[in-house]
């Protein structure tokens, strides 16, 4: 089946319902956006000029006076430049993964047909959901390996995965996958230094036994500057390093989803040449499963390990993270119909991206320090409600929904213009299954999320990290066994996220075409 780019013709002007309809349901992600990505990053770059300490920040009070760029300088003679440098080279391995295996396990799978693109996305599940990335720190530290080789071989069977999912979209486009391959590529490049930059967990299991400088962390070092030292003027500046190439990266990858028009869509296209066999798959998943075992057995020995007796730790782990994935996704999921799916502003509509994607890659870390003022300034802390993590919109999930949206409605407009009916449902329903996994993804991560529960977390409100942690802390563990890793993932979550992610891989994902460039009819040309 031939597929063929098409032309569209200057599209009809949006009725005014769908120009006010798109414009509103962008209303509250916006709203929520300036409070909890834009004035957080102001507050901490106002900060990072002052001196502030943690202090009054408990206090509800405010900075003491301007410092200049005395707390920048102070940063990089306490070592910045070169924990940047080591994040760079955390980052490495992670690369590799995505630019050389992760495509070539794709382009494997691919020439397998539909029977070896199911295997592939069944087994390349498994590492997505058995990612715990604090477990993995401690199981690696208490096993006595070091922490560049812990963080490369825990992390390499989940970027690879990751990865290796995002080109098999590209694959199902019915095209030439190449462009799509190399634009997914350097969106995947970006997440990887973006991610990598606000690395946390490892360098705090690591870091907090035999503290090396040459192997810390710009995030470790703005907490134990804020945390420890309680020098939030510091911390702040450390912050500010990291988020000027986060927001500078957020833009970039925005940028180009917009320009290239790079979009999903779901497609009846079926293409099952078998040009290769099963050879070429079955050697490269062997290959990334070895990895990715050696990598996570450490951690997942343990994964039944239970002996801690606190009660409400599994609440106050994955409840707070629930509502927050509620909220965030919900707000999200509105907002990515409205500018993708009802196109408020026509092709101009996915300008309406930027102020969000300059926050895709900006986590919880580097806000951490204006979060935490705000709640010792309003008296959330040391209260439940102070575990929910602070972002109210999911980011992340907006700009793939309006990924997806943005496939859908122009599918929607090309047919239109070919005089084929196509119903607003035809938009929305695609997009169901993404918004649920969403919601999936967004609690795992929240999750498992280090920086937030270790700022929060009290023996009045346990939670998972802050029972495995103190418990090393109490012992100063160095051995295996006797803590509680059970509370940090438990069994039966994991199998939970892995059964849905399975069936959400074969009957949904395995249908999600990565589309670049003009509109394309996935239906023979009518004569």
């Amino acid at each position: 089946m031939t597929v063929q780019p098409t032309m569209l013709r200057p599209a009809t002007p949006r009725p005014a319902w769908q120009v006010v309809v798109g414009l509103v349901l962008v209303l509250p992600a916006l709203v929520l956006l300036i409070t909890s990505y834009v004035e957080p990053v102001f507050w901490t770059f106002k900060s990072s000029f002052n001196k502030f300490s943690g202090m009054r920040a408990l206090s509800g009070g405010g900075a003491d006076e301007s410092v200049g760029f005395d707390n920048y300088r102070q940063a990089f003679e306490k070592g910045l430049g070169g924990a940047i440098g080591y994040t760079l080279l955390l980052a490495l391995l992670p690369l590799l993964a995505v630019v050389v295996v992760a495509p070539a396990v794709a382009w494997a799978a691919e020439t397998t047909g539909r029977s070896g693109r199911w295997v592939a996305r069944g087994l390349l599940t498994f590492p997505l959901v058995a990612f715990a990335p604090f477990g993995l720190a401690v199981a690696h530290f208490t096993d006595g390996h070091s922490q560049l080789s812990a963080f490369w071989l825990g992390t390499f069977g989940f970027v690879t995965a990751t990865a290796a999912l995002l080109y098999l979209a590209a694959f199902r486009s019915g095209r030439s996958p190449w462009p799509g391959v190399i634009l997914g590529g350097m969106l995947a490049v970006l997440a990887v230094v973006g991610i990598v930059l606000q690395e946390f967990a490892f360098a705090l299991v690591f870091q907090n036994v035999a503290p090396d400088e040459r192997s810390a962390t710009p995030m470790l070092q703005m907490t134990q500057n804020g945390f420890v030292y309680f020098n939030f003027g510091l911390a702040s500046a450390v912050s500010s390093v990291v988020l000027v190439p986060l927001l500078l990266l957020g833009a970039a990858a925005t940028v180009l989803i917009i320009v290239t028009n790079l979009r999903f869509q779901v497609t009846s296209v079926v293409r099952e040449a078998r040009t290769w066999g099963w050879g070429p798959l079955a050697g490269l998943l062997l290959i990334v499963l070895l990895v990715t075992v050696i990598g996570i057995w450490p951690w997942l020995s343990h994964i039944t390990d239970d002996t801690d007796r606190i009660p409400g730790t599994f609440v106050n782990t994955w409840i707070p993270p629930l509502l927050a994935a509620l909220i965030g996704v919900t707000v999200a999921g509105l907002a990515a119909f409205g500018i993708s799916g009802l196109r408020p502003l026509g092709r101009y509509s996915e300008l309406l991206l930027l102020p969000f994607g300059l926050f895709l890659f900006v986590g919880n870390a580097p806000l951490v320090l204006r979060e935490y003022a705000a709640g010792a300034t309003a008296g959330r802390l040391n209260t439940f409600l102070a575990l929910v993590p602070p972002s109210r919109v999911t980011i992340p999930a907006l700009i793939l929904l309006a990924m997806l949206f943005r496939g859908q409605a122009l599918r929607r407009e090309v047919l239109h213009q070919e005089g084929r009916p196509a119903s607003w449902w035809s938009v929305i329903w695609p997009g169901l299954p993404l918004l649920g996994l969403a919601y999936l993804a967004t609690w795992f991560v929240q999750a498992q999320d280090t920086v937030w529960p270790y700022v929060n977390g009290t023996n009045t409100n346990p939670t998972g990290l802050y029972a495995v942690f103190s418990t090393m802390q109490q012992y100063g563990y160095r051995g295996s066994g006797d803590l509680p890793y059970a509370r940090l993932l438990p069994l039966p979550m994991l199998l939970l996220f892995l059964v849905l992610g399975v069936v959400a891989q074969l009957l949904y994902a395995d249908r999600v075409a990565l589309h670049y460039g003009l509109p394309e009819r996935d239906h023979p040309p009518r004569t």
